[in-house]
């Protein structure tokens, strides 16, 4: 199977404004639990929607993505820096929160990004995680896509993201608890999200002697 090709910037800026996506992200935002005041980094910001919500509840919040393309054709929150997700340039210890949504799951090294966010947590902090879960398929997202009458880019998106994951990792809650703690992270919470649970919403904690 093909994977198929990026998302033009100005299609993956629609994409996750005017789809179901949003609403996906704006459910991630609320069930991060993010606090009014803390610093919160999100990393794959693309446009910076993400971030642009944890701005909405309070937060100080910063993205970075590694193609700076992504910030086009508008940013949808101006506190956002180019950068390598392996790589984080900011200070050791500056957020409360961290958070990744679809991007984990594309590393050939998920473990070095996690060390790498951790590094970025106060002690006690927290990552939040979105990522595809052993659910989805290409064969379920279609089902799903039939039954619910989606077209367009709603539908496209759906089986894209499935032929993604396919060709990527898809994980399992205790697949992903091995990683984070791998990695000195302790999976505390985690739930299926979007449709039969095609997401994996996961938030762990930094371990701490």
């Amino acid at each position: 199977m093909n994977i198929p090709s990026k998302p033009e910037p100005a299609e993956f800026q629609h994409i996750q404004t005017t789809t179901a996506w949003k609403r996906t992200l704006e459910t991630f935002a609320q069930w991060c639990q993010p606090q009014p005041g803390e610093r919160v980094l999100d990393v794959g910001c693309g446009p910076g929607l993400l971030p642009m919500l944890f701005h909405h509840m309070g937060c100080q919040a910063t993205g970075i993505d590694l193609d700076a393309s992504m910030f086009l054709p508008e940013l949808l929150w101006g506190r956002v820096v180019c950068g390598d997700a392996l790589s984080l340039p900011f200070t050791t210890g500056g957020f409360n929160l961290v958070t990744s949504s679809n991007l984990l799951f594309y590393l050939p090294s998920p473990q070095e990004a996690l060390l790498e966010m951790r590094r970025m947590l106060v002690p006690g902090g927290r990552i939040g995680l979105l990522n595809p879960s052993s659910r989805l398929s290409v064969a379920a997202a279609e089902d799903v896509a039939e039954r619910r009458g989606l077209a367009g880019t709603a539908r496209t998106s759906l089986i894209d993201w499935a032929q993604r994951a396919e060709n990527h990792q898809r994980w399992q809650p205790d697949e992903l608890a091995q990683l984070c703690q791998a990695a000195m992270l302790t999976l505390h919470r985690w739930e299926y999200r979007v449709g039969p649970g095609f997401a994996l919403f996961a938030s762990a904690q930094r371990n701490d002697p």
